[in-house]
């Protein structure tokens, strides 16, 4: 991560208010816990909720990049930053203008070549990532922080996702036929 994200998409008043919490004394304990759904949620979805600057890292090309494209994680990703290759001795060199992003996948433009990675090297891409503030969140995934906090909060948080997150995250998968 370059960038952290600024702030959490579900509000530590938000959040007291859906614990039908009326009083300060448990606010550190609600917002680590906003802090944990969070993490969990991107963890399960593959998404970033806030706006945050990713640098992913390859040692060799995916195939998809010249293809299909290649799905930068964790989503959706909004705007590229950088695209550089570096050398086993770390001299690198800048190709962002070979490559463009559409649809959440960096894919490589038309006619031109993908720049090799050297022996012992590797590429990175930067990008930034998530859905912006918290305000563009997805109510939907909003209320699923909302349900993933009150399982902590409750104590029943276990290996296995509440039933109302997993209904919410079930339906925003895609179908492949």
């Amino acid at each position: 991560m370059i960038s952290p994200p600024d702030g959490e998409a579900l509000s530590l008043g938000a959040a007291k208010e859906y614990l039908r919490i009326g009083h300060a004394g448990e606010d550190g304990l609600v917002a680590d816990l906003i802090a944990s759904a969070r993490a969990r949620l991107e963890a399960e979805t593959g998404l970033a909720l806030i706006a945050r600057s990713v640098k992913r890292r390859y040692d060799r090309w995916p195939s998809g990049v010249t293809r299909t494209g290649l799905r930068l994680v964790p989503g959706p990703a909004s705007a590229l930053v950088s695209v550089e290759t570096a050398d086993a001795d770390g001299g690198t060199q800048l190709y962002t203008a070979r490559f463009q992003l559409g649809g959440g996948r960096l894919r490589l433009k038309p006619f031109v070549a993908l720049p090799p990675i050297p022996p012992g090297g590797h590429a990175d891409v930067t990008f930034v990532t998530g859905y912006g503030a918290a305000a563009d969140v997805p109510e939907d995934l909003v209320q699923a922080l909302k349900r993933l906090v009150l399982a902590a909060y409750r104590r029943e948080a276990g290996e296995a996702l509440p039933d109302e997150v997993r209904d919410i995250l079930a339906a925003r998968r895609e179908r492949r036929i």
